[in-house]
């Protein structure tokens, strides 16, 4: 994380908080993050010295425009975009996700299986988490089949993995000789 797109996501951050719209322009930002991290031929566009200032704020007005964002999203992107500083967006999305889940008392976390679970699967994975970190639980979602079975829940810098790829690992290191 640069620490440009931390002072961006805290300056956001402070700015919806006193404005009563944390949630809203957390969720926005989100969803620009996405769209720039998604999208490579609008992020060279964005980091390209070579495209003019005025093209580069004119393509993101046009992005905002279409995603309907609350003017206080807008204001702060666009002023993004003025200091040429667009290209971090994605990481000012998620430090901005980082401190409204810490302001809300919402802990981050990603659970990665084999095949997708179901919704009682994951309200029951989020239950886990929620007793076992006292807190309030934001799941997000991965696939991975070469998990080949079981779950890896990374809960902050703590990970419990119940995958069969890494039982299997674990059974061939104890059963062949180094």
């Amino acid at each position: 994380m640069s620490a440009a797109a931390k002072r961006y996501a805290k300056a956001v951050f402070e700015l919806a908080s006193e404005a009563g719209e944390l949630e809203k322009v957390t969720q926005e930002f989100g969803a620009i993050g996405a769209v720039v991290n998604d999208n490579a031929e609008l992020r060279n566009a964005l980091s390209n010295p070579m495209v003019d200032a005025a093209q580069r704020k004119a393509v993101m007005k046009s992005i905002l425009e279409r995603m309907s964002v609350s003017p206080l999203t807008k204001n702060a992107v666009l002023l993004i975009t003025d200091h040429r500083r667009s290209d971090v967006l994605p990481q000012i999305a998620t430090d901005l996700t980082r401190l409204s889940d810490e302001k809300a008392g919402r802990v981050q976390a990603q659970v990665t299986s084999a095949a997708a679970l179901s919704e009682p699967q994951y309200q029951k994975v989020t239950s886990a988490l929620e007793s076992l970190t006292g807190r309030k639980i934001s799941l997000a979602r991965k696939v991975d089949p070469s998990l080949i079975g079981g779950v890896v829940v990374r809960v902050g810098d703590k990970v419990f993995d119940g995958s069969v790829a890494t039982r299997l690992r674990e059974l061939r290191t104890a059963l062949l000789p180094s």
